[in-house]
């Protein structure tokens, strides 16, 4: 091998709740004397406005639930309460309402690829975007085409502004003006 440096394992340990956030990891800098190179991590930038999970009512069965709902009974007060036992009377009670509530109804699915600024108005413009194109393509003629390219602007145009406000990726390495720091 003569005077060449031997080969070096480099490690970075993320815990699982962080993992999902690194983009990429390497090291940039020429290789130098020391058995220290600085190593760039590049982290995604979490979603700010990532909302949590939450019921979807539209899916909710209320042909099964509505009579349950009906049946259901509020247990009768405890006679001269205190205000703790008014209290916990108050919220079994609740807490029976919501759990029939949760049986019935599904939960929304919040995932890394999810995104918060997402609608159903998106979803429409996307098909009708896909569908234009994929015409286009079957029956090349320069309207359906020009269809195509109308429908994807219809489409990026208002998508564009939301992409930009989520915020551009930050990375942890090595930086010409400030070693280390957080750019």
């Amino acid at each position: 091998m003569g005077n060449a440096r031997p080969s070096v394992l480099d490690l970075a340990f993320a815990n699982p709740l962080l993992l999902p956030l690194v983009k990429s990891w390497e090291s940039r800098l020429p290789s130098t004397c020391s058995d220290h190179i600085p190593i760039t991590i590049n982290l995604a930038s979490p979603s700010q406005n990532q909302t949590p999970p939450g019921p979807r009512w539209a899916d909710t069965d209320w042909e099964i639930l509505s009579p349950i709902i009906e049946s259901f009974k509020i247990p009768a007060a405890p006679p001269c309460p205190s205000p703790l036992q008014l209290d916990q009377w108050l919220l079994a009670s609740l807490d029976r309402l919501v759990a029939l509530l949760k049986a019935h109804t599904p939960v929304s699915k919040s995932s890394p690829y999810s995104k918060p600024w997402w609608s159903p108005h998106l979803t429409i413009l996307r098909r009708e975007s896909h569908k234009a194109v994929r015409t286009a393509r079957k029956l090349d003629k320069p309207a359906s085409q020009e269809a195509a390219n109308t429908s994807k602007k219809g489409y990026s145009r208002p998508l564009k502004p939301l992409k930009h406000d989520t915020g551009q990726p930050f990375s942890w390495g090595p930086h010409p003006k400030s070693y280390g720091w957080l750019r």
